[in-house]
C-alpha cells in the first residue's frame, strides 16, 4: 500500500472522529469509540483476525458488537430519543469519508489485498455516497435546503450501497464464511491500520444513516 493511501486512510479516521464528536457533543462517547478501535487494532496486530478456519470466525467481532449496540439503541425509547436529537448536518457530513476510503480500496486491489468486486472498478459504487454527501452538505446550508423526502431517499440509497460493499467484503474474507473471490480474498481488513475500516469507519457511517433516518421518519427535518 502506498504512503498516499495511508494518508487518505488516517484522514478518513480523523474525519470520522471529528464528526462523531460534533454529532454527539460528548467527549466520552468519542473516547469510547476510539477505545474500541484501539482494542481491534491490538487484536489485529496479534493476528487474531487472520484465522481462516475458526467457527464462528473471529472477524465477526469487527462488526457484530456495534450492530447489536445499534439495534438496542433503536429498540429503546431513550435510544431513539437520543438519535433524534443529533444534528442532521453532522450525520450527513460523516459520509464524506467514503471518498478517501474508496480510493484506498482501489489501491488495495492493485496491491492484491482486496478483490476487484470491492472497488469502484467492480461492483462497489459507494464512492457516490461520499461525493453526494459533499453536495448534500452544500444544499443543506443553502436558502432552500432539501426536504424530508429527499433526505430519506438519499440515506436509503446510500444505505443500499453500504450494504452491498459490506456483504461483498464479509463473503470475501479468508474465513469459514468465505463464499466468493477465492482467487483474491479480502485480507486487507485483517491487518493494521486497515482493520479500522470495519471496526470504526463502517459502523460510524451505518450509525449516521440510522440516526438520520430515525429522526427523518419521526418528522424532524
Amino acid at each position: 500500500m502506498s504512503t498516499a493511501s495511508e494518508v487518505l486512510f488516517f484522514g478518513a479516521v480523523a474525519w470520522c472522529l471529528f464528526w462523531v464528536l460534533a454529532a454527539t457533543q460528548s467527549r466520552w462517547f468519542a473516547l469510547g469509540v476510539a477505545l474500541l478501535a484501539t482494542v481491534h487494532w491490538i487484536l489485529a496486530a496479534g493476528e487474531v483476525y487472520t484465522s481462516t478456519t475458526a467457527f464462528p470466525p473471529p472477524q465477526l467481532a469487527l462488526l457484530a458488537p456495534v450492530l447489536i449496540a445499534l439495534l438496542i439503541t433503536v429498540a429503546l425509547p431513550k435510544g431513539r430519543a437520543w438519535l433524534r436529537g443529533l444534528p442532521l448536518f453532522a450525520l450527513i457530513a460523516m459520509h464524506v469519508l467514503r471518498i478517501p476510503v474508496e480510493l484506498v480500496l482501489h489501491d488495495a486491489y492493485e496491491a492484491g489485498l482486496v478483490p476487484q468486486d470491492m472497488t469502484y472498478s467492480g461492483f462497489n459504487f459507494d464512492i457516490l455516497s461520499g461525493i453526494t454527501a459533499v453536495l448534500m452538505m452544500v444544499w443543506m446550508r443553502s436558502k432552500r435546503p432539501p426536504g424530508r423526502a429527499v433526505l430519506i431517499a438519499w440515506n436509503l440509497c446510500c444505505l443500499v450501497l453500504l450494504f452491498i460493499i459490506v456483504v461483498t467484503a464479509v463473503l470475501s474474507l479468508p474465513s469459514s464464511l468465505q463464499r466468493i473471490n477465492f482467487d483474491m480474498p479480502n485480507v486487507l481488513v485483517t491487518t493494521t491500520p486497515w482493520v479500522l475500516l470495519p471496526a470504526l469507519l463502517v459502523p460510524a457511517v451505518l450509525w449516521a444513516h440510522v440516526a438520520a433516518l430515525v429522526q427523518l421518519f419521526a418528522g424532524r427535518r
